[in-house]
């Protein structure tokens, strides 16, 4: 970082020097000795310029510029400039062409420096895509991890339910034969109360049909969010599915924004509900998802729009950037239907 100050300060001063050279060509003759006047006039033009960066450089915020953009390529970008710049000061001044051609230089350093401007941000945008795509696939390995672990624990509780369940049996049988009312009434109150904890929300069996890892680790995490808020969950997934016809990337960020979306409604709703249905064939894949919600005045068309949305304090950015993806991807096919009170989802990815 203080490498690419120093170097933005040799820069500026280089061209200080180059616009104040052609003020100066322009308005004095360079024969003869001159005076006084002409010193001053220059100290004058130097500090003038040397105010307007300082204002600049307060005004634009220059140092945080400065420090967010500090890398080896930003330094290797103003060492080239700086070193076109003091060669052909050089190449000028050598063969005593620097006063006639002074304008020409300044025109020749600013075309450099857009080009190098331009290079040096369609570089710094495919850094940041390629730092963006590894942090997300950071974020899904972690997650994969993340959902194994629930994976685990889930196969664990449904075989204490079932063995609970059967528990419970066991006793109601003991009490009925020994016409026992108050054990079996105590029973039936602890099943009661046992039931909101051990009733399983969704079918989780149908899970084990998704090999996808990525794939397999959304689903979990978003039936499980729903879940948390007590949204009354139906999943289903008869075929297996082990790859998506589509960049997995792509897949993920669809059904994540669909899937937040349907959430969100269903907290809102009154019914609270959510289903998701997973269907494959040989040409294929077929994924439905519908949600409860409140009355939706908006049409399709609107909701699709950038900016548009329902939900308060929301920039309104999920519609159109499933439309953005599925733009990329001739095979993905999004289509929306909104009943009354329930939105649905249906994404169609051809083989």
């Amino acid at each position: 970082m203080l490498l690419n100050k120093l170097l933005l300060c040799m820069l500026i001063d280089d061209f200080r020097s180059i616009i104040t050279s052609m003020v100066m060509t322009y308005m004095f003759s360079f024969e003869g000795i001159k005076g006084y006047g002409y010193v001053v006039f220059q100290i004058m033009l130097d500090s003038l310029f040397l105010l307007m960066f300082i204002w600049l450089y307060r005004k634009l915020a220059i140092n945080r510029i400065v420090e967010q953009s500090s890398s080896k390529l930003t330094a290797i970008f103003m060492i080239y400039l700086l070193t076109i710049g003091l060669f052909v000061s050089y190449v000028a001044h050598q063969y005593q062409v620097f006063d006639h051609f002074v304008f020409g230089v300044l025109i020749f350093l600013i075309i450099q420096m857009f080009v190098v401007l331009f290079l040096f941000i369609r570089i710094t945008i495919r850094q940041r895509e390629q730092y963006e795509q590894q942090l997300k696939r950071k974020e899904l390995v972690y997650l994969k991890k993340y959902t194994d672990s629930l994976e685990k624990d889930q196969e664990k509780f449904a075989r204490f339910r079932h063995d609970y369940k059967n528990l419970l049996l066991s006793l109601k049988e003991i009490a009925n034969q020994n016409h026992d009312s108050i054990l079996e009434k105590e029973i039936k109150e602890l099943e009661i109360y046992s039931n909101s904890y051990l009733t399983n929300k969704f079918e989780y069996r149908y899970l084990k049909n998704i090999k996808n890892e990525y794939l397999k680790s959304l689903l979990i995490a978003k039936l499980y969010q729903a879940n948390n808020n007590k949204i009354c969950c139906k999943f289903e997934c008869p075929s297996t599915i082990i790859e998506v016809p589509v960049p997995i990337f792509d897949c993920i960020r669809v059904l994540g924004i669909i899937l937040d979306n349907a959430i969100e409604a269903s907290i809102e709703s009154q019914d609270r509900e959510l289903s998701l249905a997973i269907y494959r064939d040989d040409k294929q894949i077929e994924i439905s998802i519908s949600n409860s919600c409140r009355e939706i005045l908006l049409s399709i068309d609107t909701l699709m729009k950038k900016g548009v949305t329902t939900k308060k304090g929301h920039q309104g950015l999920g519609l159109s950037s499933i439309e953005e993806i599925n733009k990329k991807n001739p095979n993905m096919f999004v289509n929306y239907q909104n009943d009354p009170y329930q939105f649905t989802t249906q994404v169609i990815l051809l083989f």
